[in-house]
């Protein structure tokens, strides 16, 4: 597998002391759809966060593309593109001028930007709201705005942290309808976290489990749901619920005995 993704032995630690995340390794292979998964404070988001720039590891190293941080930041600036929860847009500009800013950042021409704006603009369903300030779009709308902006420079890596919190079901399926074209047309690797499963299940081929900053399983979705309840067929719901629950059953079990 060439992988386009690479982590070895990452860690990060907050100052309240908070371990995040304790030695992560994973590798991704280039046009690879992977999802990350596990509970809300497991280490998802920190992960993405280091992993797209925004906060800086405590040790270990990752490569994107082949890049490495420490020496190839803008490099990957240009190579990923980033949905995050925690995005933030200028209220006081309209949607078309935000796209047509980014373009610009990303070294394009003003009829380049132009041009690009409108393509995601009506890939996006917001042609109606282009002309409207973010600041007064519904949620569901930001949610698509965060997504666009994510792709104005055709990335070759995609990261998608809760892409479609706030969606409505006809702009969920757009959306996926977007991505998946863009995985099967242009070989884009996706990285996503969700807590929609039912999405992972649908999309995505490759999974890691996240717990309390550990991987605890990594590998294709159908090895897992074979792994956890061997020829049932449950839903990666249904697998990674009894996943959990059998786990935290087992610890409370090594406790006791401990005890």
């Amino acid at each position: 597998m060439e992988a386009e993704i690479q982590i070895k032995q990452l860690f990060k630690k907050y100052p309240d002391g908070t371990e995040a995340l304790k030695g992560i390794n994973l590798e991704i292979g280039k046009s690879r759809f992977f999802a990350l998964l596990g509970p809300n404070g497991a280490g998802k988001s920190t992960l993405v966060r280091i992993l797209t720039t925004l906060i800086r590891k405590d040790s270990g190293e990752f490569f994107i593309d082949g890049f490495n941080p420490e020496s190839d930041f803008s490099k990957i600036q240009g190579t990923i593109g980033v949905a995050s929860q925690e995005n933030e847009i200028d209220p006081s500009e309209t949607v078309e001028n935000t796209l047509v800013f980014q373009g610009r950042l990303f070294g394009m021409t003003k009829s380049q930007a132009a041009g690009r704006a409108r393509e995601l603009t009506g890939m996006f369903q917001l042609d109606s709201e282009k002309n409207k300030k973010a600041g007064i779009l519904s949620g569901g709308n930001k949610r698509r705005l965060h997504c666009a902006l994510a792709l104005v420079h055709n990335p070759k890596i995609l990261f998608l942290d809760e892409p479609t919190v706030g969606m409505d079901p006809e702009a969920r399926a757009n959306f996926w309808e977007i991505i998946s074209r863009l995985k099967r047309d242009k070989g884009t690797t996706v990285f996503l976290t969700t807590q929609y499963l039912d999405e992972a299940d649908r999309y995505a081929t490759e999974m890691a489990l996240i717990l309390n900053g550990e991987i605890r399983y990594s590998g294709t979705i159908s090895e897992f749901k074979n792994m956890v309840a061997p020829g049932n067929n449950m839903t990666l719901d249904e697998s990674y619920l009894h996943y959990i629950k059998t786990l935290n059953n087992n610890e409370l079990t090594k406790k006791y005995e401990e005890a």
